[in-house]
């Protein structure tokens, strides 16, 4: 390791480290996440409509949604790729069953396997051929932001040990300003790694389309299963299908299916990328050779329907275009950080409410329901200076009656533009949160995280 790096992490802790306790437990607890948007070059996959305008305010609603506020935006470049001709969209399945000649012959059996196919796992595999042709690209990006590499080789650990700092306590902090600088160098180095292995990125496919093709579409398949149910079950199935449609044809719909990669750091790795280093720069033929990976972590999808409410008339395409695919992309991360441990952030304790309970910084945005169960985490620091959290105990999120702030008891974050102002909320005289149940060992400093 060169003499440089062990300069510029000791002064980062005499420097950086003495900052407050909230901050660093607010700041830190964030995985950092980029977010890739995977395009068609073609209308094909994409929104089926009569105006032509919808496919543009389908991928400017991309570009309009607020980055989760819960994740370190860790933006690069690449923030968009072509995928081609990606199989299995609904698009395909409608394309091979528009009609109902189509589905003639066909038993119940392959008729709901039909259906299955609009669940689009079939896609998300194709879409995954592609991702992993252009992964290693968008990881070798995302070392080369964390470690501010330069076109001439030239680097700053400025941005890994400021986000690397916020995984030590205050009581670390102190210590480290009292030791040695190799101690000192020993733990950032440690929490370094430990932070860069928490780079996550979505590869997201979104889709938009008006509602009535598909409602035609599972009304020739419910038909044809009506036809085939014997008496008199057959009436109430045809009942089904003129009420399905019914409900199903008026407004938009938006699709999601999205990829989640993780960047792959361990020591092998770290000790390559250290070994090219040369006179205080990396030797950038060395870099541009070296060979850094994303995890497969899984995928998941998810999707929204809106309908014209009163408040949106006369608002336009536009606004309600934005408002399905916003509200689709929501629910996709909301069904990530559930179905994937390691992905759900930890979001801290606020302080407690006037019954006792637990004031916690999330709500509305991240999917929170009267009734779920957290885990409360208490961090503390282990032999070798690294922080573990204990869990406390497992609590459940109660109704809260409040004014316009809560939605159903929980706490509407939904139009909060950024973190700066959930954290101006945060400091004013009345935390707002979604509460918890009480838990008499809870205090400020621990936080709360999706239990299983």
């Amino acid at each position: 390791m060169s003499k440089k790096f062990l300069t510029v992490v000791a002064a980062v802790a005499l420097v950086a480290m003495p900052i407050s306790a909230k901050k660093a437990t607010k700041e830190y607890q964030r995985p950092s996440l980029h977010m890739v948007l995977m395009t068609t070059e073609t209308a094909k996959g994409g929104a089926q409509v009569a105006d032509p305008e919808i496919l543009g305010y389908a991928a400017e609603s991309w570009k309009n949604y607020e980055f989760p506020s819960l994740y370190n935006n860790f933006a690069i470049p690449f923030d968009k790729t072509e995928v081609g001709a990606a199989k299995g969209s609904i698009m395909d399945v409608l394309a091979m069953y528009s009609s109902p000649e189509s589905l003639q012959g066909k038993s119940i059996n392959e008729l709901k396997t039909i259906i299955e196919m609009l669940q689009g796992k079939e896609y998300r595999e194709a879409l995954k051929e592609e991702v992993d042709k252009i992964s290693d690209e968008v990881a070798h990006q995302l070392v080369r932001k964390w470690w501010s590499i330069g076109e001439d080789g030239s680097l700053s650990d400025t941005l890994l040990f400021r986000l690397a700092c916020y995984s030590a306590t205050q009581n670390q902090a102190n210590d480290a300003a009292q030791t040695t600088m190799g101690a000192q160098y020993q733990l950032f180095n440690e929490l370094a790694d430990v932070t860069m292995s928490n780079t996550y990125v979505t590869f997201t496919k979104l889709d938009f389309y008006e509602n009535e093709p598909i409602a035609a579409f599972v009304r020739n398949i419910m038909q044809m299963i009506a036809t085939l149910t014997p008496a008199p079950a057959n009436v109430a199935a045809q009942i089904a299908v003129d009420k399905t449609y019914e409900a199903m044809k008026e407004g938009y719909t938006a699709f999601t299916n999205n990829l989640l990669y993780k960047l792959e750091w361990n020591d092998s790795i770290a000790n390559e990328f250290y070994g090219i280093w040369e006179n205080g720069k990396v030797d950038m033929n060395k870099f541009n050779a070296m060979k850094f990976h994303l995890t497969y972590v899984g995928n998941t999808s998810a999707n929204a329907t809106c309908m014209m409410k009163k408040e949106d008339k006369g608002q336009g395409a536009a606004h309600m275009v934005y408002k399905t695919c916003h509200k689709a992309i929501g629910r996709q991360f909301t069904k990530m950080q559930k179905k994937y441990e390691e992905f759900r952030p930890m979001v801290p304790v606020l302080g407690i409410d006037a019954k006792g309970g637990i004031i916690a910084d999330m709500g509305t945005k991240e999917g929170v329901k009267v009734g779920d169960k957290f885990f409360l985490l208490e961090p503390v620091t282990n032999e070798n200076g690294i922080t573990k959290y204990n869990t406390k105990a497992t609590l459940k999120v109660v109704k809260w009656a409040g004014d316009e702030a809560f939605v159903d008891g929980v706490w509407d974050n939904e139009n909060i533009d950024n973190a700066a102002e959930a954290d101006a909320n945060a400091e004013s005289m009345e935390i707002i949160g979604t509460h918890l149940s009480k838990n008499k060992k809870a205090t400020p400093s621990m936080f709360v995280k999706l239990a299983k």
